[in-house]
């Protein structure tokens, strides 16, 4: 029986890996959409295979080449398909579709076009037995202008001798690489099997969430698992991912998160397995903004707009790849060290890795969303597992992904900035702007609201985004600001394509001194369809966070199927760490809360001088907040205070972070669903006090209220479905910030008559024991007890 081949080897997969010399990314070159490339294909292939009276030709289109190639490391099957193959003339013809002429087709880009010819060439003398005897071949590269209805051909003939060696080394680095990769899977899966939990015992819930996630990757099915906060999630979830990952069930994992602060957990819990002696590598994909070298101030942009990173990027690349893979884990410092050792794009150099690691760890847009979800995460993803933490995010997350707008004055504005170096992009932008005016003519009401649009603004945007296009490789550059408007007009010109169903356009109108503002959203309604769509992909989904509570709400606005696994966890710490109390006797509806003002800061300060501490006051408004804060502050001026606000910048928030650490009374004012309210773990006397005013209800606004409507359509309760299960998710979220540890205690107030309701008692977690105290005062009288009695058992000698 003849032995398998070592290697599988597609050319598409070669070419890209070995071949690639030159720029990264050119600017200067506007691509067709997959659609338009398809029928530009198949639109010359069947000029090419029949002749004028429809007889067929000797030229076949589509045809597939495979051969078997011994080399070092053994036998290599290497295939692929060529556009066009003329066995009489001995002659290979591939097709590549653009909208520029031929010549402006980048370096970079026709070499690798060149390097499959190459590739296909070779294979076709080893594999055809016409080709025996064959000395040399000849190769054709088309480039097929759809703007222009026109085709570029380009001829070389190059021997067998010459196809053989650029073949053969391309292998060469190809398997030298796989080698590499091979030995780390060696390592792992050594390392998986003889790997203990990091820290000796499970938490109570630990094992159960372990025991499930590891199932699910087993059987290829989904889950959804709702766990406190405090009980270990990430190394619940990734702790029987590489488990799986070891026994060769899945090939990679992908771990999503919708902040910094989870991707940072997801590195932390991987090193404390790399402690235990796990062998395991894994990549973090952070946004392009944070760690571009240009942004940072690390490098400039020449004339034409060009980064330096990327200029000759594909030449530097395989030294800094090598090196990267030696890491292991490797983190964000070494990432940008290596990056800028080798003058490379710190963000690219990392998606050069994503098909080599074991773990990649990235936001959610990076699966999901239309415009930026990587290639990666597009094909051959059966075998990856796709974990989804703090899943709870993903329903809004979502909806703003498959959403866009335009702004009239936008365009405008960018037209007046280009119209002296860039004529022809400011005439388009003139152009938008007509059409955004001619769409809202007639309408009379601020707001207008449809379930269809008009193809006509996606293509006047695609024109202005060719025109840019055209422009970035031109000096001077386009203006700085151009960037964010181009990749509105992107999302655009995607999100007018996808519209659908679930999609509503709003335009709304209003006069800006001389100039009518007209302000077009495309907005998404519900994205668990698209959603779906993208868990198909991989082997199994398993999506977790501490608030995944009613599961059927979450299971349908997340578009997990209905075959999907639920586990819902009880909280690891005693409930009697934590005090809750149900505040019934102020009103924060928004029509009484300047009336009930002064009885929350008077509550807010009485219950903060029981014990000296941190405490958060969580608010589900800024103008609410600023209200309940200059109050707080002009009637207790001596109190030390601090506050969130709209324009905080991250540096901000680490700095007032890092002073709650520090030991002292204060009280912070925050914002519900805020970043001070969730993925925060506020140990020990960070936090031990939290007062939640409200539901959290979403504004009363027009987006919301569409939402509501499409879920009562849909048969749920819409206003359960888009007001009350999101507002007391954020309330669940921010009450979990207290205890998160088997050290911590707290108390949490509910302020809000509402929350005596059966719908929201429903929805308690089992852990919380809810109080009703009848005024302040006995509200007052509980909470000291609690404190007393922590006190005591504390000191104990049981304790």
């Amino acid at each position: 029986m003849k032995a398998m081949p070592a290697h599988r080897i597609s050319v598409t997969a070669l070419a890209d890996f070995s071949c690639r010399t030159g720029d990264l990314n050119p600017a200067g070159n506007a691509a067709p959409t997959a659609r338009e490339g398809i029928l530009a294909h198949q639109k010359m292939q069947r000029a090419a295979v029949l002749d004028s009276e429809n007889q067929a030709t000797s030229i076949e289109s589509e045809v597939s080449l495979v051969c078997t190639i011994t080399t070092a490391q053994g036998d290599v099957r290497l295939r692929g398909r060529v556009d066009l193959l003329d066995r009489t003339r001995h002659c290979l013809t591939e097709i590549k579709t653009t909208l520029v002429p031929a010549e402006q087709v980048p370096d970079s880009q026709q070499s690798l076009q060149w390097a499959q010819l190459y590739l296909y060439g070779f294979i076709y003398l080893c594999a055809e037995e016409s080709a025996a005897g064959l000395e040399q071949l000849q190769l054709e590269l088309v480039h097929v202008n759809i703007r222009a209805d026109t085709q570029e051909y380009q001829r070389r003939t190059l021997s067998r001798v010459e196809l053989e060696q650029y073949a053969r080394s391309a292998l060469e680095t190809y398997l030298q690489w796989l080698e590499r990769v091979s030995l780390w899977q060696q390592k792992l899966m050594a390392s998986a099997r003889d790997m203990s939990f990091p820290f000796g015992d499970f938490r109570a819930g630990q094992r159960d969430m372990a025991v499930a996630i590891y199932r699910a990757a087993r059987d290829a099915q989904p889950l959804m698992c709702e766990a406190p906060t405090g009980i270990g999630k990430t190394l619940s979830a990734l702790f029987p991912a590489i488990k799986s990952l070891g026994e060769g069930q899945v090939s990679q994992i992908a771990y999503l998160t919708a902040k910094v602060a989870g991707r940072l957990s997801a590195l932390q819990a991987l090193s404390h397995m790399q402690s235990s002696g796990l062998a395991v590598t894994a990549v973090q994909i952070r946004a392009k903004q944070a760690t571009c070298f240009c942004s940072n101030g690390r490098c400039e942009r020449d004339e034409s707009g060009r980064c330096p990173m990327t200029l000759d990027f594909f030449d530097r690349l395989p030294a800094a790849r090598d090196e990267l893979l030696d890491c292991g884990i490797i983190s964000d410092a070494q990432l940008d060290d290596i990056a800028w050792e080798h003058q490379l794009c710190p963000f690219e150099l990392a998606l050069q890795l994503l098909p080599w690691v074991h773990v990649v760890i990235a936001d959610y847009n990076y699966v999901f969303d239309p415009l930026v979800k990587l290639p990666h995460f597009s094909d051959s993803c059966s075998k990856t597992l796709l974990l989804i933490d703090e899943a709870h995010n993903l329903v809004d997350r979502s909806r703003s992904m498959f959403s866009a707008q335009l702004s009239r004055s936008d365009c405008l504005e960018q037209a007046s900035l280009c119209r002296q170096f860039h004529p022809l992009v400011a005439h388009a932008l003139d152009n938008l702007a007509r059409q955004l005016l001619a769409h809202a003519a007639g309408q009379v009401d601020e707001l207008q609201i449809v379930d269809s649009m008009s193809g006509v603004l996606g293509r006047s945007a695609g024109v202005v985004i060719e025109a840019m296009v055209a422009s970035f490789s031109q000096a001077p550059s386009l203006p700085d600001s151009s960037g964010e408007l181009f990749r509105t007009l992107c999302r655009f010109v995607v999100i007018s394509d996808l519209f659908g169903e679930h999609h509503r356009c709003i335009t709304s109108i209003n006069k800006a001194g001389r100039r009518k503002e007209v302000l077009v959203k495309l907005f998404c309604l519900d994205a668990s369809t698209a959603l779906l769509r993208q868990y198909r992909l991989f082997r199994a989904s398993i999506v977790f966070s501490a608030t995944l509570r009613p599961a059927a709400f979450y299971r349908d606005a997340l578009g997990m199927p209905e075959t999907t696994g639920l586990l819902e966890l009880t909280s690891p710490f005693p409930p009697e760490r934590a005090n809750h109390a149900i505040v019934d006797w102020i009103d924060t509806r928004y029509r009484k809360r300047t009336e009930s003002l002064d009885a929350l800061v008077e509550l807010i300060y009485r219950t903060s001088d029981i014990r000296h501490g941190n405490y958060l006051v969580f608010f589900p408004s800024y103008a609410y907040l600023q209200q309940a804060w200059e109050a707080y502050r002009s009637k207790y001026p001596e109190r030390e205070v601090w506050r969130q606000s709209s324009d905080q910048s991250r540096v901000q928030q680490h700095e007032l972070l890092e002073h709650l650490e520090q030991p002292g009374h204060r009280v912070g004012f925050a914002i519900l669903g805020g970043v001070f309210g969730e993925g925060i773990d506020y140990i020990g006397e960070r936090l031990i006090g939290v007062i939640v005013v409200s539901p959290g209800l979403p504004g009363l606004d027009a987006q919301t209220q569409l939402v509501a409507s499409h879920y009562q359509q849909q048969g749920h309760d819409g206003f359960d479905f888009a007001y009350r299960y999101p507002g007391f998710t954020r309330v669940l979220q921010t009450v979990g910030r207290l205890v998160r540890s088997e050290t911590d205690s707290g108390t949490v107030i509910l302020v809000d008559d509402r929350f005596k309701q059966r719908f929201y008692r429903a929805l308690f977690p089992q852990h919380w024991q809810v109080q009703l105290p009848r005024d302040q005062a006995k509200l007052l009288e509980q909470t000291e007890q609690f404190w007393d009695t922590l006190e005591h058992d504390t000191d104990s000698p049981e304790a």
